[in-house]
């Protein structure tokens, strides 16, 4: 899609299957005339219905750019993907975006282009993340907290980094955790084992352990040099009065320290009817988690 007057022009990439149905993700590129590097990237999945989504699966999605962009650029990115949609016979868009403590800069420059290109906010969730830096995780954490950890200390559990974990053992550990509390899993065991295989630097799996069982287990995703998401997380029933979620995070603060990355996020807390869920959040905060907001935004396309 061009503009002869306008200095940047979009191009479309479909085509490329992640899962193993038939969804296509549809990547949108931004580039500045006489350049070959794109500035930003926008990915999508149409739905039934006719419904657009970015992303499907992932923890957020949205436009995706590089510093620098302005205001005008971004603005005519977003009204290319809605004009193509819109030609698709598309009735509405939905956008998960980042966290606001990921780019506070960039996610208020976006925040205006989706709301002045139609955009409405839809959900507006408090996300929780840790800052690290030099300070001790076990500083940070509430009295009863520390108590936990140093009961799990006591009982003789071992956290620690599992590069070589089987994506079963992963899936299975997860899925059974999630069966007793109600929740579904969000991702089948091939997603998991393709984005492992794929991505092996950027999805790390962390684990508590009781000798050599596995109470409470982590996925977790190196956004970028900077941050690193938790992304699914549980532990065992039958072990919440060790509470391993506490030592689990220790020592994936550790990591954080250790590889030099600012922000730990713990995401959006929430039940499993997709509410918000109170006791979740202060644990978080327990932990030594801080709020920032993670927003959601839809366009509907009139005829």
């Amino acid at each position: 899609m061009t503009d002869p007057s306008f200095p940047a022009f979009l191009y479309l990439t479909p085509g490329h299957l992640t899962t193993q149905t038939t969804d296509i993700v549809y990547a949108f590129h931004l580039q500045r005339r006489n350049s070959a590097h794109v500035v930003a990237i926008f990915q999508c999945v149409e739905q039934p219905a006719n419904v657009w989504i970015s992303p499907p699966n992932a923890p957020f999605g949205g436009i995706q750019c590089a510093n620098g962009c302005t205001d005008s650029e971004l603005t005519f990115f977003a009204r290319c993907i809605i004009d193509w949609m819109k030609g698709r016979s598309g009735k509405k868009l939905i956008i998960k975006t980042a966290p606001f403590c990921y780019q506070p800069i960039l996610h208020n420059l976006l925040h205006n282009v989706y709301i002045n290109t139609g955009f409405a906010v839809i959900q507006c969730f408090a996300n929780s993340f840790i800052p690290v830096d030099q300070n001790s995780f076990i500083g940070r954490i509430k009295s009863a907290e520390k108590r936990k950890l140093n009961k799990a200390i006591a009982a003789g559990f071992q956290a620690a980094i599992l590069p070589e974990l089987p994506c079963a053992t992963v899936y299975e550990f997860l899925a059974q955790c999630r069966d007793q509390k109600g929740y579904r899993m969000p991702l089948t065991l091939w997603q998991i084992e393709n984005l492992r295989q794929k991505f092996p630097d950027t999805y790390r799996v962390f684990a508590v352990m009781d000798k050599a069982k596995i109470i409470a287990l982590t996925l977790t995703v190196r956004v970028n040099n900077k941050i690193l998401y938790n992304f699914l997380c549980d532990d065992l029933l039958s072990y919440r009065v060790y509470s391993p979620m506490v030592m689990l995070t220790e020592a994936v603060y550790n990591h954080c320290q250790q590889e030099h990355i600012e922000i730990l996020d713990l995401g959006i807390s929430l039940n499993e009817n997709g509410d918000h869920k109170p006791s979740l959040s202060r644990f978080k905060k327990n932990i030594g988690g801080k709020d920032c907001i993670k927003i959601t935004y839809e366009i509907k396309f009139p005829y």
